[in-house]
């Protein structure tokens, strides 16, 4: 036979008013059963399908029965009829079995059959045991019932429930046929995650007696709340006749009422330490609150005082106040007009009597007023406050007065505003144009100069803008200086082109001094502009003339130079000593004359901005070697060594280049004694290369090293070597020509380094 699985049978054996199983005899599995059946084994047909006979914890006489018959399936079946209890009423179950052999003859499955019947006098032996049971169950129920506790028996580790009072059914809200022979989890799938179905396992399992006050329990109504309980209860353990522990007795009360009571009583009590608690931190805070007040009150920096009602008692004053009235403490109590009786023609009372009227506060800034003081009648300068204090009913009934004595911040801007009017007198008086500005560059002054040079107002000149009057050509360089005296602190003097009422650029030179704070930042920017478009023409001059001064003795200068070499040439020919010697020094004159001439020339060219550069790209190593061919035969008093020259290119002009090298190499030969070394070196550094000379002559001392660079600066120890200061400055001249940088190194007494850099390729 196959296992019955087709959905027609199951619907018949669940239709079939009879108890039916049918049992699967290789294992004891309940391939199907109907409720009449599962009745029987204390448990639902849900539970038992598909479950075997030996996996039930159930003890019944049934189940006993149907392993004994399955094992003796050899054997002759016999139905067998005998008493049991399911449903809480005595009657007789008749069982009969049917058995369903496979295809080889042998038994695979087993068909029980039970009939119940009321007829008790015909059970046998069994009836007399029954009727005993049964008179015992009743009287169980009846005790249970009778408990003010909630009972319940639950049996096996499937936890199915066998015996229930009425007060545990009104705590579970369920009826008796919802919960006998189901299992606890089933009826109440809510208490899953609650700890109950564990411990009841862990009764059985171990015999021990658990016993637990105060446990929240938590239901799901119909309606999705939560409904909390709480129960004091005890799990005993129950035992069979053999003394094999399969069950548990539950017994519980709900004294949810009483915790809730009990927590609210908590709650009332906390609330009421904490308002407790509350006051007295707010009469604690209350008394510091007045302490701090009056401390605030008397110790405060600005002067304060309270005034009473329409005639303005004077109810408390801080010794501030009283030291700017210039009064003491007895004062207080009195009206203010009497205390203070030379404010009469002033303007306070009647300031107060408005606050009093409207309740509008006044405030003011260095209000004026005269007070009496020991000295005499004293002008004070007050910043005050009359603020209005009002009672219950809303009326004013005080006066609180703030006031902060600033008559010396008063008399000191009287005095700077005294100081400024007098600069901007003397400013209008000098020949300079004088300008002041905030570090943003707005200027905030101009003086009589700038407004008659520029045509305009000081705010048309403010509108347009310092920097709007400056030479377009000017204007980068202008604002880089600016930057660099932000910078260092220092002023920044420079030649600048500014635009006239006429609209003609006039150059000036003009000193932007920075103003610092204690911090060193910039606060404002003084300005000083002198007109020196006379001296820019004088100039031009000058280098008009030295041009053509020295473009004319340049000629007859070669002409000299080639006689001599001539008389030279013919004096070694006729080995006339004396002629050779004074032609070699006449050369030598000659040449420095020319060389002289020439930086004259240059720096003519240089100021005229007719200096023209002819860069191109070479190495260094090539301008050293070219150098070292000339120094051979020009400088042979001393010795010049050569460092590492490392091959780097750069882009510049190979002419004004070599004569920089030059010219540090010649000063370096008329600074040094003969026979002494000098050693030209080369190295890179970053993205530069530093081209050094170093000699070993006379030193520089640390006030001359400035100058050095400025046009026709000597030095005064060195007045005695000829030279006209030009050298070094053309060479610093040529050398920021082309964005690089030039210094020296010094040694008072061991000679110096000078030294320039050049960006490399």
């Amino acid at each position: 036979m196959k296992q019955p699985e087709n959905a027609l049978v199951e619907a018949l054996i669940n239709t079939d008013c009879e108890g039916l199983c049918i049992l699967k005899i290789d294992g004891m599995m309940m391939v199907q059963i109907n409720e009449s059946f599962a009745k029987l084994l204390v448990s639902s047909t849900d539970y038992l399908k598909n479950k075997s006979l030996q996996d039930l914890q159930n003890t019944s006489l049934i189940k006993q029965h149907l392993i004994s018959v399955v094992d003796q399936m050899h054997s002759q079946l016999k139905n067998q009829t005998f008493k049991i209890k399911p449903n809480a009423k005595d009657c007789c179950i008749h069982l009969n079995y049917t058995s369903v052999n496979d295809n080889n003859g042998n038994p695979e499955y087993l068909i029980v059959r039970s009939t119940e019947t009321e007829d008790i006098a015909n059970c046998g032996k069994d009836s007399f045991l029954s009727w005993n049971r049964r008179e015992a169950d009743n009287n169980i129920n009846q005790i249970i019932n009778m408990l003010p506790a909630s009972v319940v028996v639950i049996r096996t580790n499937d936890l199915i429930v066998e015996m229930i009072n009425d007060a545990n059914l009104n705590y579970w809200k369920k009826t008796r046929e919802e919960v006998i022979g189901l299992p606890f989890l089933e009826i109440l799938p809510d208490l899953a995650d609650q700890p109950f179905a564990s411990q009841l396992r862990h009764v059985i399992k171990t015999g021990e007696m658990i016993d637990i006050k105060e446990s929240p329990v938590l239901f799901t109504e119909a309606n999705g709340s939560i409904r909390e309980t709480f129960v004091d209860y005890t799990y005993q353990p129950l035992s069979d006749i053999h003394g094999n522990r399969n069950g548990v007795l539950v017994m519980s009360f709900e004294i949810t009422d009483r915790v809730l009571a009990r927590k609210q009583l908590e709650k009332y009590a906390q609330e009421l330490a904490a308002a407790y608690d509350l006051q007295t931190n707010l009469n604690d805070a209350l008394s510091k609150s007045e302490s701090r007040f009056k401390y605030v009150f008397q110790e405060a920096p600005v002067a304060i005082g309270l005034l009473r009602g329409r005639d303005f008692i004077l109810e408390s004053a801080n010794s501030r106040i009283l030291e700017v009235w210039g009064k003491d403490e007895n004062i207080i109590g009195m009206k203010l007009a009497d205390a203070l009786p030379e404010i009469k023609d002033q303007p306070f009372l009647g300031l107060l009597q408005n606050v009093l009227e409207t309740g509008i506060p006044f405030k003011a800034n260095e209000i004026q007023a005269f007070l009496e003081h020991k000295e005499g009648l004293k002008e004070l300068f007050f910043n005050v406050v009359y603020q209005p204090v009002r009672s219950s009913s809303v009326d004013v009934a005080d006066i609180l007065v703030v006031a902060t004595d600033v008559s010396e911040q008063v008399y000191a801007r009287k005095q700077v505003e005294k100081s400024e009017a007098y600069y901007k007198m003397l400013a209008d008086l000098v020949p300079a144009k004088i300008s002041n500005a905030l570090p943003s560059g707005k200027a905030t002054f101009f003086n009589r100069r700038w407004l008659e040079f520029s045509g305009r107002s000081f705010e048309e000149l403010q509108d347009l803008g310092y920097f709007e009057m400056i030479h377009p050509a000017d204007r980068e360089n202008f604002k880089t200086g600016l930057l660099e005296s932000a910078r260092k602190g220092e002023s920044f003097v420079s030649e600048i082109r500014f635009k006239n009422s006429e609209g003609k650029y006039i150059w000036h030179l003009n000193n932007a001094s920075p103003i610092l704070d204690e911090k060193r930042k910039v606060v404002s920017w003084i300005g000083s502009t002198t007109d020196i478009q006379w001296l820019k023409k004088e100039e031009q001059r000058k280098n008009d003339f030295i041009g053509m001064v020295s473009h004319e003795m340049k000629t007859p200068l070669t002409s000299i130079n080639l006689y001599l070499q001539m008389l030279h040439t013919k004096a070694q020919k006729s080995d006339d000593l004396f002629l050779q010697k004074a032609s070699e020094q006449s050369l030598k004159q000659v040449k420095h004359m020319t060389a002289m001439i020439n930086g004259f020339l240059d720096v003519s060219r240089l100021e005229s901005g007719k200096m023209i550069l002819e860069k191109s790209d070479f190495d260094i190593q090539d301008l050293i070697k070219e150098a070292k061919l000339d120094y051979s035969l020009q400088y042979t008093s001393h010795q010049i060594q050569y460092g590492e020259i490392p091959s780097v290119k750069i882009n510049a002009d190979f002419g004004k280049i070599a004569q920089v090298l030059n010219n540090l190499v010649g000063n370096a030969v008329k600074y040094s004694e003969s026979g002494t070394q000098i050693t030209i070196s080369a190295e890179v550094i970053a993205d530069h290369v530093r081209i050094s000379v170093k000699d070993e002559g006379i030193g520089i001392k640390p006030e001359n090293t400035a100058k050095l660079f400025d046009r026709y600066y000597r030095v005064k120890e060195s007045s005695d070597i000829a030279g006209f200061g030009i050298g070094l400055y053309l060479c610093s001249e040529i050398i920021a020509s082309h964005y690089g940088k030039i210094g020296v190194e010094r040694t008072e007494t061991k000679g110096s380094t000078f030294y320039f850099e050049l960006k490399t390729k």
